[in-house]
C-alpha cells in the first residue's frame, strides 16, 4: 500500500505489546488518515475538549503512535480488508483530524478477538483520570458482560473491588437521566449521593428518584426516605406472613371503620420504624390492620350500654381515635422535620439564601410568640428543662453555642410548630394554626422538605377526611 516503515519511534506506553495477545510487531508504520476508522464499540463516548491537543499536534506532530487492528466493517461497503480499526489513541486521532493530519504513526496488532479488543480499550480507558463516573460505570459493566469478574476488573484497572461494585451499581441507572444530572452544574451530583441511591434495592425506584430530584441534597434525602420505606415494607411483609400463618386475617372494611368508632380496639401492635416483630395474643376473633406505619391486631369491643350511652361513647371514642390518628400523622412529620434539621446542621441538605430563611423564620416566630432557651434544651434532650440534670443541660448548651443564628431559628421554629395542632377539641379544622404551619413548612421546603404522604398535607390544609364539617351536629 506504499506505507513507510520506520524505527526508533516513541511507542504507546499504556499497554505492553505482549499483553495484547496478537502478533508481535517491532516496527511502526505510517497509515493515511482516511484508512483509519474509530472503533464502533469504544467505551469512551465523550472525548472531551480536544482544542489544546490539536494545537500541540499542529506544532509538534503526533508524538505517540496509535494502535490499530487490520480491517474495518462498513455497514454500506462491507468488510474493508485494506483499512484499519482504531484500538488505542481515539483522542489523538480526533485531535489530529482537527489539525489536518494526513497520516498517523501506527502499530498494527493482529489476531485479536472481539472480547480482547473491547477489553483492551476498556482497560486502557479505565487508567485515565478524566473519565466521567458514568463512563467508568458503563466500562465496568461492559467488562462484566464480556466475562470478567469484579476481581478481574480490579486487578486490570487498579480500582478496589468495592469501587468496581459501586460503579456497576451506577451503570444500572438510566443513562440519559444520569448524564442529564451529571452535566447539570446546578445539580452538583456527587458519588456520595449515588452511593446513597444504590442502597435502594429496586433499580426502578432508584431511577424514579434520580428523575424526580432537583438537587444533590434532594436526591440524598429522597434516597434515605426510600431505603427506610423498603425496610418498613420488608418488615411489614414478614410480620403479616407470620400473622396469616397464625390464623389472623386482614381486617375487612367494616372492621377498619370500626377502629375509630370504638367498636374495635387494638390488643397488640408494632411500630414498623422501631419494632422488628409483634407479639401474637390469642387469635380468636382477631384481625390485623396496617395504619400509618404501624401493624395492629384488633378485636371486637363487647359491652352493654343504653343507646344514649352507646351513642355518646361511640362519638367520644370516634373523636379520640380520630385525634390519635391525626396526632400519629403529625408525629411522623415532626420526626422527619427534626431529622432534616440535623441534616441541615451537618451540611447534608440544600443551601438556600440564608438571609431569606432568617427573615421568614423571624416573621413566623413573632407570629407564634415566645422564644425561650428551654426550647433548645428540649430539642436536644427531648425532655423538659426541669427534668434535665446539670450535665444534660451543659451538653445541650454546648451544642447550641456551635449553631449559626439560622440553625437556632430553625430549631425554634420546629419546636413552636410541635406545640400547635391544626384542629380543635371537636376535630374541626383550626384555619389559623393550619395556615401558619403550612407557612412554616415553606421554610423547610427550601432545604429539601417534601410531604411523604398525601395525608400529611391534608391534615395541615383542612381537607383530611377525619375533620368535622361546620354542618355536622355537635
Amino acid at each position: 500500500m506504499g506505507l513507510d516503515v520506520f524505527e526508533n519511534y516513541e511507542c504507546d506506553g499504556q499497554i505492553e505489546i505482549t499483553d495484547l495477545k496478537g502478533e508481535r510487531m517491532d516496527k511502526l508504520i505510517y497509515i493515511p488518515a482516511d484508512q483509519i476508522h474509530e472503533h464502533p464499540d469504544n467505551p469512551r463516548k465523550d472525548l472531551g475538549d480536544l482544542t489544546e491537543l490539536a494545537e500541540s499536534i499542529r506544532q509538534n506532530g503526533i508524538m505517540q503512535n496509535l494502535t490499530v487492528i487490520p480491517g474495518y466493517w462498513d455497514n454500506k461497503r462491507g468488510f474493508r480488508e485494506e483499512e484499519y480499526t482504531l484500538l488505542i489513541g481515539h483522542r489523538r486521532y480526533s485531535a489530529g483530524k482537527m489539525a489536518a493530519v494526513t497520516e498517523y504513526p501506527c502499530r498494527i496488532i493482529t489476531g485479536m478477538s472481539y472480547k480482547e479488543q473491547v477489553g483492551t480499550m476498556l482497560t486502557e480507558n479505565m487508567q485515565r483520570v478524566d473519565l466521567t463516573i458514568p463512563e467508568q460505570a458503563e466500562g465496568f459493566q461492559m467488562m462484566l458482560d464480556l466475562g470478567d469478574t469484579v476481581e478481574d476488573i480490579a486487578n486490570k484497572t487498579g480500582f478496589s473491588e468495592s469501587t468496581v461494585r459501586h460503579r456497576v451499581n451506577i451503570a444500572k441507572l438510566d443513562k440519559s437521566t444520569l448524564k442529564e444530572k451529571n452535566d447539570d452544574e446546578g445539580f452538583q451530583l456527587t458519588l456520595k449521593d449515588l452511593y446513597e441511591l444504590e442502597k435502594i434495592k429496586s433499580v426502578e425506584k432508584r431511577n424514579e428518584i434520580l428523575r424526580a430530584s432537583y438537587s444533590s441534597a434532594d436526591l440524598a434525602a429522597r434516597a434515605r426516605s426510600a431505603v427506610a420505606d423498603e425496610k418498613r415494607k420488608a418488615k411489614e411483609t414478614a410480620i403479616i406472613e407470620k400473622l396469616e400463618a397464625a390464623g389472623i386475617k386482614k381486617a375487612p372494611k367494616e372492621v377498619e371503620n370500626g377502629i375509630w368508632t370504638g367498636s374495635w380496639k387494638e390488643v397488640a401492635g408494632c411500630d414498623l420504624n422501631k419494632d422488628d416483630d409483634i407479639e401474637i395474643p390469642d387469635t380468636e376473633g382477631k384481625y390485623w390492620i396496617t395504619q400509618y406505619q404501624r401493624i395492629r391486631i384488633v378485636e371486637k369491643v363487647i359491652k352493654k350500654q343504653t343507646r344514649a350511652e352507646e351513642r355518646r361513647e361511640k362519638e367520644e371514642k370516634e373523636r379520640k381515635a380520630r385525634t390519635k390518628e391525626l396526632k400519629e400523622i403529625t408525629r411522623v412529620s415532626t420526626e422527619r422535620r427534626k431529622q432534616l434539621i440535623l441534616d441541615i446542621i451537618a451540611g447534608k441538605a440544600a443551601k438556600p439564601n440564608e438571609e431569606l430563611v432568617k427573615n421568614m423564620c423571624w416573621v413566623l416566630l413573632v407570629e407564634m410568640g415566645g422564644v425561650y432557651k428551654s426550647l433548645f434544651i428540649k430539642y436536644f434532650t427531648e425532655k423538659n428543662d426541669w427534668d434535665c440534670n446539670d450535665e444534660e443541660k451543659a451538653e445541650a448548651n454546648e451544642k447550641i453555642q456551635k449553631l449559626s443564628i439560622m440553625e437556632q431559628m430553625l430549631i425554634l421554629l420546629h419546636m413552636r410548630m410541635s406545640e400547635k395542632e391544626p384542629w380543635d377539641y371537636s376535630l374541626r379544622y383550626d384555619k389559623e394554626n393550619g395556615g401558619i404551619l403550612l407557612e412554616c413548612y415553606r421554610v423547610f421546603k427550601m432545604f429539601g422538605w417534601f410531604f411523604d404522604t398525601e395525608q400529611e398535607e391534608q391534615v395541615l390544609d383542612g381537607t383530611h377526611e377525619y375533620y368535622r364539617k361546620d354542618e355536622d351536629n355537635d
